[in-house]
C-alpha cells in the first residue's frame, strides 16, 4: 500500500428481506413502502437472489429502520439489495437516489459513503450527462449542505463518488450524480481527470460482457489521513473550501468492489444466526452446500487526493478490506464469509486489476472541471 504523503447501529438484514427486490416492496419503518427498481438488473432475468421467489411475503416494516432518513422514495436503487444482504456501512443521513444510495456528513460536508449497482442494464440506456448541472442537496439545511459557490476558485473538482457514466438507464437517474451530496473535492489533471477517472471506467469494465461479473456493488467514499511530522507524532491536516470553511478536502479515496460471477451465487450463502467475527451485532452469512464453480469476489483500494502517474499500477494501492474499514471508520459487507476463499475470493486473484487507458477529456466529459477556478 503506498499511501502517497502520509503514512452499528443494529439492523437487520436476513436474505428474507431480499424478498423485496422480487416481490416489489420493502419496507423502512417509516409508514411507507418503496418498491426496488425492477427496471434493473433485478427484473430482466429473474432474482437477484434467486433462493427469494417472487410472490413470497415481505418482512414487516418495522424490521427495516433507519434513523435519520429523509422521507422514502417510491422506488429504491438496486444497491440496496447488495447492502441488505451483506451488510451496511453505515446509518448516518442516508438519502436514496434512483441509482445509489449516499450517506452524507454534514460535519465534513463530504460522503461517508456511496453505493452504487453496476449491471448490463443500468449501464445501458440513452441518458447523457451533457443534459446535467451541479445541483446543491436541497434535503440538507442550507448551513450544512455541499454548497457550489464554495468551490469556485478553490482549484478542486467537483468528484463524482458515483460516476455519471454508471448510470445510463435513465436520464433523471443520471441527474442524480450531480447532486453535491455525491461530491467531494477531487485534485483535478491526474486525479480526478486522471486516475480516479480510469478507476471509475474499470469498475464499469469489470461486468459482462467485457468483464467477469454478472453484477458489481461499489462503495466509495472520502478518506482523512493523518502525516507523520518531524517530531515523530502524527497530525491531522488537510484544506478546507469555502467562507466560512466547511468542506474537507480528504487525502484519500477509497473504493470497495463487490463481484457477483452469477446471481445464482448467493444462493450459496444463507443467513444465520451466528455472530460475525469481531461483531456481536450482525449476523454472519455462511456456506451452504456445495462450493459455487465461481465465488463471490472482494477487494479494496485506497488512493491518495493527489497526482498519481498513468504508469502507476493499480495494486500499488489495493488494501485488505479492514484496513479500508480501519482508516474509513465504516465496514464493508461484513456478513460475507471474507477468510473462506471458497466463497469469497479476493477480487485480483479472480481478474485482473489493471485499468484502462490514460484519461481523456471529451463533450461526454462536462463536469468533471470545475468550470471557474
Amino acid at each position: 500500500l503506498d499511501l502517497g504523503p502520509t503514512l452499528k447501529m443494529v439492523f437487520p438484514a436476513p436474505v428474507a428481506a431480499l424478498v423485496a427486490v422480487c416481490s416489489g416492496t420493502i419496507g423502512f419503518g417509516l409508514g411507507a413502502f418503496a418498491r426496488m427498481r425492477q427496471a434493473e438488473c433485478d427484473g430482466k432475468n429473474g432474482a437477484l437472489v434467486p433462493s427469494m421467489m417472487v410472490g413470497m411475503p415481505g418482512r414487516p416494516a418495522q424490521d427495516f429502520t433507519i434513523t435519520g432518513a429523509p422521507v422514502l422514495p417510491q422506488v429504491l436503487p438496486s444497491a440496496v439489495a447488495a447492502l441488505q444482504w451483506a451488510g451496511w456501512p453505515g446509518f448516518d443521513n442516508i438519502k436514496f437516489r434512483k441509482g445509489y444510495v449516499v450517506s452524507f456528513n454534514r460535519a465534513t460536508r463530504n460522503p461517508n459513503w456511496v453505493c452504487e449497482h453496476l449491471c448490463a442494464e443500468t449501464l445501458t440506456g440513452n441518458s447523457n450527462r451533457k443534459n446535467s448541472d451541479f445541483q446543491e442537496d436541497l434535503s440538507d439545511p442550507p448551513h450544512l449542505r455541499n454548497s457550489l459557490k464554495d468551490f469556485k476558485n478553490s482549484g478542486f473538482d467537483r468528484g463524482h463518488m458515483v460516476a455519471a457514466a454508471a448510470i445510463k438507464f435513465d436520464q433523471s437517474a443520471l441527474d442524480e450524480t450531480f447532486i453535491m451530496s455525491n461530491i467531494s473535492p477531487q485534485v483535478g489533471a491526474g486525479f480526478n481527470r486522471g486516475f480516479w477517472e480510469r478507476m471509475e471506467r474499470w469498475t464499469r469494465n469489470l461486468v459482462a460482457p467485457k468483464g467477469p461479473f454478472s453484477d458489481v456493488f461499489v462503495i466509495s467514499g472520502p478518506i482523512y489521513l493523518p502525516r507523520k511530522e518531524e517530531d515523530g507524532k502524527y497530525y491531522m491536516q488537510h484544506q478546507v473550501l469555502g467562507n466560512p470553511p466547511g468542506i474537507q478536502v480528504p487525502t484519500h479515496f477509497f473504493k470497495v468492489i463487490l463481484g457477483l460471477p452469477s446471481r445464482d451465487v448467493q444462493a450459496a450463502l444463507l443467513p444465520s444466526n451466528t455472530a460475525v467475527k469481531n461483531d456481536p451485532n450482525t449476523t454472519a452469512l455462511l456456506p451452504v452446500g456445495r462450493a459455487p464453480d465461481r465465488p463471490i469476489a472482494l477487494g479494496a483500494f485506497v488512493v491518495p487526493n493527489e497526482v498519481i502517474d498513468d504508469s502507476t499500477d493499480l495494486m500499488k494501492f489495493a488494501v485488505p478490506i479492514e484496513v479500508a474499514e480501519r482508516f474509513a471508520g465504516l465496514q464493508f459487507f461484513q456478513r460475507l464469509p471474507k477468510e473462506n476463499h471458497k466463497f469469497v475470493k479476493p477480487l485480483c486473484s479472480a481478474t485482473k486489476c489493471i485499468l484502462p487507458g490514460p484519461f481523456q477529456q471529451n463533450n461526454n466529459q462536462k463536469g468533471r472541471i470545475v468550470e471557474v477556478r
